[in-house]
């Protein structure tokens, strides 16, 4: 399927709700609350509004937004069919179950390339059943941080995989984890410039780790002056907050030093983004002026 049907079925899913995804929404209703009584998560293949079936888990949080509506998060998913184009290579960061990483795929094309980053094993197993179904997706078995090596990560199950995310050292046995301590491990982390390094540079880097999206950027800074990607950035200071991450708007002047552009996407539409003091959940897309995002250009970055 090339790009521009992907936007048409995307155009169709969001205005004209279709009488034929009615089946669906019985069965993520009913799984549902199967998983929610027997207290165990609930593998289960549902589709995608493009078409293409993907592995979710019932009933975490992410899996019952995609089970019912065949997607996830209007406005990234916009932000992706607008900006990705055939022969792209890009970074998914935190790829979860791969919601994210399939739609680049399907949107880079035969052409493109898809590397995802997933640390848990869990989340990880679910990720290889989704990219075994393209041809074109990488998985990684690693989070990205500022430095390659190990790294104490929580891990809060298949039940909330969407929310694990890295502990500070310093954090490691404080008050808020002596009780979570069962599910603290120790997973491989690697800095995006060296793996760049090995895999090429990438022409879009999409980000969403749980407050660890500073680090991450520290370890791609040789990508971000080189190649000048494009990147969208989740945003949250309650998450930094509770990570002990520095303060989102310090992510924002990190790209704006850099000279990078900032958006946002409301309503599927990209518009100007003002700098704030303090952020609440959202994704901001930031674009470099010598970002070049048209096909014909891809090859450039890759030279």
């Amino acid at each position: 399927m090339n790009r521009a049907e992907v936007s048409r079925r995307w155009d169709g899913c969001r205005h004209q709700p279709s009488i034929s995804r009615i089946p669906q929404w019985l069965n993520w209703r009913f799984t549902k609350k199967i998983a929610k009584w027997s207290g165990r998560p609930r593998k289960q293949e549902t589709k995608l509004f493009w078409g293409q079936a993907m592995t979710v888990v019932y009933p975490e949080y992410v899996s019952s937004k995609i089970g019912r509506y065949g997607y996830f998060e209007t406005d990234m998913t916009s932000m992706f069919i607008d900006v990705l184009r055939p022969g792209m290579r890009i970074y998914d960061v935190g790829s979860h179950y791969g919601y994210f990483s399939m739609l680049a795929s399907e949107l880079v094309g035969n052409t493109g390339q898809v590397f995802a980053f997933e640390p848990t094993a869990e989340t990880f197993q679910v990720l290889q059943e989704n990219a075994a179904r393209r041809d074109n997706i990488t998985c990684n078995n690693v989070a990205a941080f500022r430095e390659t090596g190990e790294i104490t990560f929580l891990d809060q199950g298949l039940h909330d995989s969407s929310l694990n995310y890295i502990v500070n050292d310093e954090a490691v046995g404080s008050a808020e984890h002596q009780q979570a301590d069962a599910n603290l491990i120790r997973v491989r982390a690697v800095k995006l410039d060296e793996f760049a390094d090995e895999h090429g540079d990438p022409d879009f880097v999409k980000i969403d780790a749980e407050g660890a999206e500073g680090p991450i950027l520290e370890g791609m800074s040789q990508i971000i002056q080189r190649c000048h990607p494009g990147i969208s950035l989740e945003m949250g200071d309650q998450v930094c907050e509770k990570t002990g991450s520095k303060p989102c708007r310090e992510n924002v002047e990190f790209l704006l030093d850099h000279g990078y552009e900032v958006y946002d996407y409301h309503q599927c539409q990209a518009e100007r983004h003002e700098v704030m003091s303090s952020y609440s959940y959202d994704n901001l897309f930031f674009r470099h002026p010598q970002w070049q995002a048209a096909s014909q250009d891809v090859a450039q970055c890759h030279s």
